[in-house]
């Protein structure tokens, strides 16, 4: 879990990331965010539970700012897992900023901004939780007009359609064409040829929630050749599947040769065992003619006789004869 969290900040703190992030999932991909239009704001705040200080921490969040006023705090909050507390995290979040707000003072007069948080869920499963707080906690009827609602921005990265996929220009359109293709159920893998602006970062994170370091193997090899034009998911993937290829072809090659050199011992053996039989037979037959004959030649029988006899050569009454 720490791991899938380092690699989606390390990748979203980008300003170019960050700003496409809003963007598409905020403006339906209109350029509204431009990246030298953010910069860094504290993703810590505190918080008082049974009478202690505690630290609580967004995972990214960052200041919109034109002209140098703030337009806007928006935080992202990334997640593996369901959780049906988010919300109320996300309440928690929200406040801290605003709450901040009123220590802040702009030429003598308070300047007030919205703050948005969006929730990014990298999760294989539905997102089966609530997504406002009247979903995670249980209100008396009588009381619930009194009660402020609360939603969640929550976008879940596999049930992205191509269409918004295709929205993304920063390097976190790689990321949500890979959520999209692993969990679709087409066979359609191939990716767009763009190239990486961040590609450690990028193929961190893929290598981290797929549990395959090959995207991050093959992206140092490739490197490693000094081409130019840059390097894309394409090139990535089909080298994959190219080694993949090769690696089932040399399993195949090497089963089929320890099934064929099992096969050939076991035809051997048999044929072996087969060919020993029949020698057996003919060398127990021989010997009990050679018996035969000598009892014959013993009883005064000349070899001339005992050829004329059973339709034999003179030699091979001999060679019996000499057994």
């Amino acid at each position: 879990m720490a791991e899938k969290d380092t690699v989606t900040k390390t990748l979203e703190e980008y300003d170019d990331v960050f700003a496409d992030i809003v963007n598409v999932l905020l403006f339906g991909g209109k350029r509204v965010v431009k990246e030298d239009e953010l910069s860094p704001a504290d993703i810590f705040s505190q918080y008082k539970a049974s009478g202690n200080i505690s630290m609580q921490e967004r995972d990214v969040s960052k200041f919109w700012k034109h002209t140098g006023v703030n337009i806007a705090f928006v935080g992202i909050e990334n997640q593996s897992s369901p959780d049906k507390t988010m919300p109320m995290r996300v309440i928690s979040y929200d406040g801290a900023a605003y709450r901040s707000q009123l220590k802040v003072k702009n030429d003598g007069e308070s300047h007030y901004y919205p703050v948005v948080t969006i929730v990014l869920y990298f999760g294989e499963d539905d997102w089966s939780c609530g997504r406002s707080l009247f979903d995670c906690i249980e209100i008396e009827p009588g009381l619930k007009p009194f009660v402020n609602d609360y939603r969640i921005n929550l976008f879940s990265m596999k049930d992205m359609t191509e269409e918004s996929v295709s929205l993304f220009e920063s390097d976190f359109g790689i990321i949500a064409e890979f959520f999209m293709k692993m969990n679709s159920d087409g066979n359609d893998i191939t990716f767009s040829d763009r190239p990486f602006d961040h590609p450690q970062e990028t193929l961190d994170l893929i290598s981290v929630f797929s549990g395959d370091s090959r995207f991050t193997d093959e992206y140092n090899r490739i490197e490693s050749e000094k081409r130019e034009g840059g390097i894309s998911m394409c090139d990535i993937y089909d080298k994959i599947e190219e080694r993949g290829l090769e690696k089932g072809m040399e399993e195949g090659i090497q089963k089929g040769m320890e099934e064929g050199i099992q096969k050939g011992m076991e035809e051997g053996i048999q044929k072996g065992m087969q060919k020993g039989m029949e020698k057996g037979i003919q060398k127990g037959m021989e010997e009990g003619r050679s018996e035969m004959l000598k009892k014959l030649t013993s009883l005064g029988n000349s070899v001339r006789q005992l050829s004329e006899m059973f339709g034999m050569s003179e030699n091979e009454i001999e060679r019996l004869l000499a057994l």
